[in-house]
This record gives structure tokens, C-alpha cells and sequence, in this order.
């Protein structure tokens, strides 16, 4: 077995990273494509293996290792580390080492890197995990190094990161890197995509005098030099003052050197040099397909000229960029994606089968059969991005288009803003007039409908005629799907069931008088009385809105529910799973049965994130219900939630009295007739906001139960392992697993590993085609020092104890307390009523949360990037809901 434990750059690639690691794999991948890789071998992973084996370290490591927690981790990785340096190497595995010591030139001096089997892969980057020697000379010294690299696979770094990224402790080998020291005179890394923007167009190159430890380790400042792909020039060049340089010391190891006078400050590369290595990185990037982190140096006088050499150490895939969309645009011109699960205020990632349940919904893409076809709703790290190049294409609505979605998403609205304004914008933008015209046909029929609502129609009747369609739209589809034959025919009756084209052009004109009249009555009360006051009040307190009523209900129940023990008791039982049987088997309360079951046939298909169809609803997991009634009747008065509702009702409709008065006092009857049109249509439209949410999450639920009963087919003929794994594939793929009797486990297995990264990272309200996430900050002056600031959504001013809530599911609010969330949806409602106040990371005016917010008459501040992380549950803190920014009051 010898010739497995050592392996030559040139003997290896991709295939056998789990004999020699991620690391090994890259050299030899990158020696047979002939880039200029100092020649070396690989200690492979079965010497490693054999190493364990002859000193029976496997099941000390196992023992040790399998009850590791945090608190341990430290002392539990100097016992094994120290075990392994005390090990002997085997003589077999000591010989094939030398061996190939002997063949390399056992006189030159070597360094001598870690190179695990779970590093530098698709998901996962072990930079500076594990081990490096560099400088080494003699046979003992590099059997020492070996070790040594060994015995880094438990450094607790190392432990940590393998515990956070899921990977089995027990199921990491390593394999040691062994290749010719190079003495460089520059070194440094290049990434082939900006690290900080994500644009793949341009690469940025790090270089320092010296070996290129002294970047790795932070402990020099580089000069950064910026090359851009599309025009092959320099784009930018950041010269530092270079103090440090890590140089070899004759006879083995290293020292820190100062560097002093006119070099400290000189620039490091050339401008040719620049180039030649930018270039060389961009072959390397499409050798890989991927944008890459590269270690780079620069010899003088090992070339035939004398002239410099340019020598690659190690290249990895850039782990820490943020997905292009797929599918990948087919042309090379400019294209903006905007992330739905912003404009939707759930900013975690969704499933595969729910990315494809939002796909057939909207109205975008109807010809698509794959995930292939997919043009204008694009997919990235499990969230869904739309692609709005050629509307921003147009003049017109590239003004417009960002002051509307202020209303959504106000960061993202600037971050438009300004890419819109790029002097290149218009040249690169993504242009199409089939789309436009496309795009014009379907909102003019919207738009003469809503004109004709706010000019003639009475608005009285919105909220009975949206409930009317609703009923009859559930009902249809419920009945389509029930005469659906399993399999493909299932599928087809989910698909035209999903389809929400025909929705959209029902109830956007019952929605658009409601934004039209708000923006309206804001402008005129601005412009006849030069204030902002009556307007922000009288928009509170609205009845018709289905989720502020199921708050309401909720809090109802919570009232039926103190007043028995024998309830109390029900819900406090945490077997959440037999929660409505134990309900319905109770003795008595047939009241409060009859109202929980009138509230669960209508509001069964809320789950916090619920427009992600994996999530769990309460019909399927009551918990988070279950909670938030408890918490009302442990924290909260009796009917405090009826009393605080009304008198926010009250406080609107006399709000909309004085502004009416006011205008006809200053300004004539005329104009007061028109404010009061105004704020009857806002009074009576503007309820409707949470309707098409609530028949979508009413489809959402239908189609689920159909996907399980098929995927229960699935279970049976063993294509699925669980019900639940139906979740992780796409609609198409399970079209055609269906069609052609094919296994989906292997895809399923891989997709979990997937979507546990997506989770890890953090989603781009913008984002390009070039990579690139635009962003954007609020420009306010004269606010308290140590402000938050965000985007006045809902009025007032209310100081609190902070409820830091990331998950509805394991969390309640006290009665009184401030909830700050990374974003809401309606399956946040129950939180709301013992809320005093509302913090989000996401948002605008007629985002979900902030609707509610409202209509409860509670401040809220939205779209403070990171404010889960900043705040902490327990401080006290004051919400400007009018000024839009948070102050921490005590630490």
C-alpha cells in the first residue's frame, strides 16, 4: 500500500480530494493544467489513516471527542493534540515519505501545510484552520512538520468550525502538503471577485513584501490594487505604508524584518506585473468556473531571462460571495435583480419546492417546463429575485419605480437610486421592448380600474367584495384539486391552481386607491397646512383588515381561556401535537370550541416566513399560537386588546374629522370635499392590504396537503425517504421523478447541505448580474449621538424593554415590551398585541408589520440593517416613530 501514502502534484486532481484534501487536490488540479505551481507531494489521508491505526488513536479520538461541547472544546483539543505529537509515525508510512523526500531533493528546504478532506470546499473554507510550517530542511525536521499537521486537525479552531458547519468530527482526514519553499521577494493573495462588493468583473490583488504569512495573518497592511475584467485596465491602486515583511531564515524558519525609508511607502507590483497576474487569475477563474481566492509570489532571477517569476501556491473557490441568480443570464448586458423575500419581509431562505410554488404564482415565466427556463424570477442562496432590468431601462419608471418602493423597502429604493444614476446605467441596462409592452398591457386595465375606483366608486363595499372573491376562489380551487388523479395530473391541477395572474388583475385595483389616496392625502395635508400630522393618524385603527382582526380574535380567545383553569392547563401542556384533540375532548366550553374552531377554519394557514410552503402551519404545529395566547393571559389585563383598539379607532376618526375642519376653515368647502373622499377611500381600501397575502397563503396551504399526498407515494415506492423531503426539490424535478419512477434521496441529501449554508449567509436587497450587492445608508443629521436610524413607519414615541425575537415559534412578548425582529409576517400577528412598539431590520409603509403596527396605533421604526445584533433582550429603549431612529437608553 506505499505507493497510496504519498502522492506527486502532478499524479493527482479533483478526484482524489479524499486522499489528499482540499488543499492537495487545488496543486494537483492546478500543476496538470500547467499554471506555475512549485513542484511538491502530498502525505496522503491512508497515511494518516495508518498513523491512527498503528497507535490505537481512532477510538481515543472518538471518546474524547464525542461529548464536546463549547466549554470543552479548548481542553479536549490539547489532549488529542498532545496524544498525536506523542505518537510514532509507522516506519512503512515514515519510508514512502522519505522516499519521495529523496525524489523532490532532500537538500532544499520545504514548506509543509495541513491539508484536510473537508477544507476548501463548495461551502466551506478552512483558511487558517490547521497548520503551516514553512522553511523546513532534513528528513526528521519534515517528519516533525507532518505530525505536527496532523495534530492541527484538532486545533479548536478547527473542532469549532466543524461543530458550527455540521461536519462529522470523526469523518476528517488529513493529508500534509509537502512543496519547494520559494523565496519571494512579494507575495500576496488575488481575489478574481471583489471580496467586499461581490462584483465578479472585477479582481482585487493584495501584495506585501516578503512571504505572504504576514497578509494571511493580518499582520501588515497591503498595498490593494483593483483590475477590471471588461476594459483589462487598473482600476484603482490603495498604496500602504509597509512596516513588516515575514522573511526565511538560513538554515530553517522565519523572522519578522522592519521595513524602513522609501520602500515602506513604494508600490509593491508594477503595473505590468499587475496585469500579468490579474490575467493569470482570470484563467485560473475560468479553468475553475468560479471565482477564486489565490496565494500568489513573486521570485526574482529563477527564470532563464533573470526576469521575475510568478508563482501560484494554493487557489480556492471564494466561499464568502453571495450566489449569482440562476439561471445565469444568456447575453452580457447589465441586469438588476430585486430579492422578493424583502419585498415579502422574510428575509430566510425557502425551500426548493416553495422558491418553484412562488414561481407559478406570479405572473412572470408561464412558458417555463424547467428550472432552466426560469427568465425573469431567478433563484440565489434559497431566496427569489426578480428581474427588473428592462423596466429600469425605461426613463420614466426608472424615476418612479424607486419612490414606489420606498413603500416596501426604503434601503432598497436608495440602493436603486443610486445604480440608476451610474453614468454607464443606461448603457449597459438590460433593454427589451417586448417586455415593456408586455409589462403595459398588464397594468393599464389595473390602473383605469383603480382610477375609476377613486373617482366614482363607493368604497364602502371593498372589504365584502374582496371576502366574496376569496370564498369562491378557495372553493374552486379546493374542488380542482380534489378531482386531481395522483401523479403528473396532481401536479398539473397544483400548477393552474397556483397561478395567480388572474388574482393579481382582480384585487390590485381594490389595493392601488388605497397607496394612491394615502400618498395623496399626505401631499395635500403637507401642501393647505404645511403639516404631516393628521395623516399618519388617521390611517390607524382600520377595520376590515383580516390580520389585525385575527389578532384581535387571538386575544379574545386568550380572554376565554383565563378564565379556566382546565384551559390554562390545555395550553400549557407542550405536546403541541395533540393540542386540538385535547381541545375537543375536554368536558364543556363549548363556546370557546366553537370560537377556536371558526378561528382555525379560517386562519389554519399561518406559520411565521409563511410564503416559504415548507414552513410548518398552525393547523400543522400550533405552537407559536399556543404561546402567544398564553402569554396574553399571563402578562396582559382582560380586554386590554378591544379597549386599546378602540381608542386607536377613536383617536382616527376624530384625526380625520379636524383635518376635514381645518381645510374648510383655511381652504373652502371644495377642497375639504375632496380630503374627505380621500380618507374615506384610505379608510375603506386600505384594510384590503393583507387580503391577496391571505388567499395566497390559503392556495399555499391547498397545494401543500396535495405535494404530501404525493409525496406519500413517493415514501411508499422508496423515491422519497420522508413525506417532508418533498420540500427540497423543485417542481420540475419532481414532475419528472414522478414521470420517469427515479430516486430523489441522493438530490435531497445534497440540497439540505445546500440550504444549511443559505442560511449562514446574509441576502442582498440588490443585486446584479455582475455580482454586485448596491447599498445604501439613510443620510439624517442632527440625531442623538448612538441613534439607529431607519424609516418612520408608524407613529409616535414609546421607551421599553427590548423582546429580541428571531423565531415566533420559541418566543412570546410580555405585555408592554418593545418587539425587535430581523422582519414579520402575519404569522408574527400574535406578538403584536402585547407589543408597545416595533423594531425590524426589513420594511417600508406597507410592508405587513408595519400595516399592523399601524392599525394597533404602536411606533415602529423599520429597516435598521442588523439591529437583532444590536440590541439585546432586557435593555431599554426608545422608538421615534416619527423621527425613525431608536435610542439604547441602559446597557
Amino acid at each position: 500500500m506505499e505507493e497510496h501514502y504519498t502522492l506527486f502534484f502532478n499524479d493527482i486532481d479533483q478526484r482524489d480530494l479524499p486522499l489528499v484534501g482540499g488543499k492537495g487536490a487545488n496543486l494537483g488540479e492546478m500543476t496538470k493544467a500547467g499554471f506555475p505551481v512549485p513542484y511538491g507531494f502530498c502525505v496522503t489521508t491512508a497515511s494518516y489513516q495508518e498513523f491512527l491505526r498503528a497507535n490505537n488513536l481512532p477510538a481515543y479520538i472518538a471518546e474524547t471527542i464525542k461529548d464536546a461541547g463549547l466549554e470543552t472544546i479548548k481542553t479536549i483539543g490539547s489532549a488529542i493534540r498532545e496524544r498525536l505529537r506523542m505518537a510514532e509515525i509507522p516506519q512503512s508510512v515514515k519510508e514512502a515519505v522519505l522516499q519521495a523526500l529523496q525524489k523532490s531533493g532532500a537538500q532544499h528546504y520545504y514548506a509543509v501545510r495541513s491539508s484536510a478532506t473537508a477544507e476548501d470546499l463548495a461551502f466551506a473554507s478552512f483558511a487558517g484552520q490547521q497548520d503551516t510550517y514553512l522553511n523546513i530542511k532534513g528528513e526528521e525536521e519534515i517528519l516533525d512538520a507532518v505530525r505536527n499537521c496532523w495534530a492541527s486537525l484538532f486545533t479548536d479552531r478547527a473542532i469549532l468550525y466543524r461543530m458550527q458547519n455540521g461536519i462529522d468530527q470523526e469523518k476528517v482526514y488529513m493529508s500534509v502538503v509537502i512543496q519547494k519553499m520559494i523565496f519571494p521577494e512579494v507575495s500576496g493573495i488575488m481575489f478574481t471577485a471583489d471580496p467586499v462588493s461581490g462584483h465578479r468583473g472585477l479582481i482585487s490583488i493584495d501584495a506585501g513584501y516578503g512571504l505572504g504569512e504576514a497578509l494571511v495573518s493580518g499582520l501588515v497592511s497591503p498595498d490593494i490594487y483593483t483590475f477590471n475584467k471588461a476594459s483589462g485596465q487598473i482600476q484603482s491602486k490603495s498604496i500602504a505604508e509597509k512596516k513588516l515583511a515575514i522573511l526565511p531564515v538560513p538554515g530553517g524558519g522565519t523572522e519578522k524584518v522592519a521595513i524602513t525609508g522609501e520602500k515602506a511607502t513604494h508600490q509593491v507590483l508594477d503595473d505590468t506585473l499587475i496585469q500579468d497576474l490579474a490575467e493569470l487569475g482570470k484563467t485560473i477563474e475560468q479553468h475553475y468556473g468560479c471565482p477564486q481566492d489565490i496565494e500568489w509570489c513573486l521570485s526574482s532571477g529563477l527564470s532563464a531571462d533573470g526576469s521575475p517569476t510568478l508563482s501560484i501556491l494554493q487557489s480556492r473557490a471564494i466561499t464568502s460571495l453571495y450566489p449569482l441568480p440562476a439561471p445565469l443570464p444568456q447575453d452580457d448586458d447589465l441586469h438588476v435583480y430585486v430579492s422578493l423575500n424583502h419585498i415579502q419581509v422574510m428575509t430566510d431562505p425557502i425551500s426548493p419546492l416553495g422558491i418553484d410554488m412562488l414561481r407559478l404564482m406570479l405572473p412572470f415565466d408561464k412558458g417555463a417546463r424547467s428550472a432552466e427556463e426560469y427568465q425573469r424570477v431567478k433563484e440565489a442562496a434559497g431566496r427569489v429575485y426578480i428581474d427588473i432590468s428592462e423596466i429600469l431601462a425605461l426613463k420614466t419608471p426608472r424615476k418612479v419605480f424607486p419612490l414606489f418602493f420606498k413603500n416596501v423597502d426604503a434601503l432598497a429604493a436608495e440602493a436603486m437610486t443610486e445604480l440608476t444614476n451610474r453614468t454607464d446605467f443606461t448603457d449597459r441596462i438590460k433593454k427589451d421592448e417586448k417586455t415593456v409592452k408586455a409589462f403595459k398591457s398588464f397594468f393599464k386595465p389595473i390602473v383605469f380600474k383603480a382610477i375609476q375606483a377613486i373617482l366614482f366608486k363607493r368604497p364602502e363595499g371593498a372589504i365584502q367584495s374582496i371576502h366574496d372573491y376569496i370564498e369562491n376562489r378557495v372553493r374552486d380551487a379546493e374542488k380542482a384539486i380534489e378531482q386531481a388523479k395522483p401523479g403528473t395530473d396532481r401536479l398539473e391541477a397544483i400548477r393552474r391552481t397556483a397561478d395567480f395572474t388572474a388574482d393579481f388583475k382582480n384585487l390590485l385595483p381594490r389595493l392601488m386607491p388605497a397607496i394612491v389616496s394615502f400618498k395623496a392625502l399626505e401631499h395635500w395635508e403637507e401642501k393647505l397646512l404645511g403639516s404631516r400630522n393628521y395623516t399618519s393618524i388617521l390611517v390607524t385603527g382600520l377595520e376590515g383588515n383580516i390580520t389585525t382582526e385575527m389578532g384581535l380574535l387571538i386575544g379574545d380567545l386568550a380572554d376565554q381561556v383565563r378564565r379556566s383553569p382546565d384551559l390554562i392547563h390545555e395550553f400549557e401542556n407542550e405536546d403541541y401535537g395533540t393540542l386540538f384533540t385535547r381541545i375537543h375532548n375536554l368536558p364543556g366550553h363549548e363556546t370557546f370550541k366553537e370560537a377556536f374552531c371558526t378561528f382555525m377554519a379560517k386562519y389554519d394557514m399561518r406559520a411565521a416566513g409563511e410564503i416559504d410552503m415548507a414552513k410548518d402551519r398552525w393547523i400543522e404545529h400550533p405552537e407559536p399560537l399556543a404561546k402567544s395566547i398564553l402569554a396574553i393571559v399571563h402578562s396582559a389585563p382582560e380586554g386590554i386588546h378591544r379597549q386599546e383598539y378602540q381608542l386607536t379607532k377613536e383617536k382616527a376618526l376624530k384625526a380625520a374629522d379636524d383635518l376635514v375642519k381645518e381645510v374648510a376653515d383655511k381652504h373652502g368647502r371644495l377642497k375639504a370635499k375632496l380630503v374627505r373622499r380621500l380618507i374615506r377611500i384610505v379608510r375603506n381600501y386600505l384594510p384590503v392590504r393583507e387580503h391577496p397575502k391571505y388567499l395566497i397563503m390559503k392556495l399555499i396551504l391547498l397545494c401543500k396537503r396535495a405535494f404530501l399526498a404525493e409525496a406519500k407515494y413517493l415514501v411508499e415506492k422508496g423515491l422519497l425517504a420522508t413525506e417532508k423531503d418533498i420540500f427540497y426539490v423543485n417542481f420540475w424535478e419532481l414532475y419528472q421523478a414522478i414521470q420517469d419512477n427515479h430516486s430523489l434521496t441522493g438530490l435531497v441529501e445534497q440540497r439540505k447541505e445546500e440550504c444549511r449554508h443559505y442560511k449562514k449567509l446574509s441576502a442582498p436587497r440588490l443585486l446584479t448580474s455582475d455580482g454586485e450587492e448596491p447599498k445604501a445608508s439613510y443620510q439624517r443629521e442632527d440625531l442623538p449621538v448612538g441613534s439607529l436610524i431607519g424609516m418612520p413607519v408608524s407613529s409616535g414615541r414609546v421607551e421599553g424593554i427590548a423582546r429580541v425575537v428571531t423565531d415566533p415559534a420559541q418566543a412570546s412578548v410580555n405585555k408592554g415590551e418593545i418587539l425587535v425582529a430581523p422582519f414579520t409576517d402575519p404569522g408574527w400577528t400574535p406578538l403584536f398585541i402585547n407589543a408597545s412598539g416595533l423594531v425590524m431590520e426589513v420594511g417600508g409603509l406597507l410592508t405587513h408589520g408595519t400595516v399592523v403596527a399601524r392599525e394597533y396605533g404602536i411606533p415602529a421604526v423599520v429597516g435598521i440593517t442588523d439591529v437583532t445584533k444590536k440590541i439585546r433582550t432586557g435593555q431599554k429603549i426608545r422608538v421615534e416613530g416619527d423621527a425613525g431612529y431608536i435610542l439604547i437608553l441602559d446597557e
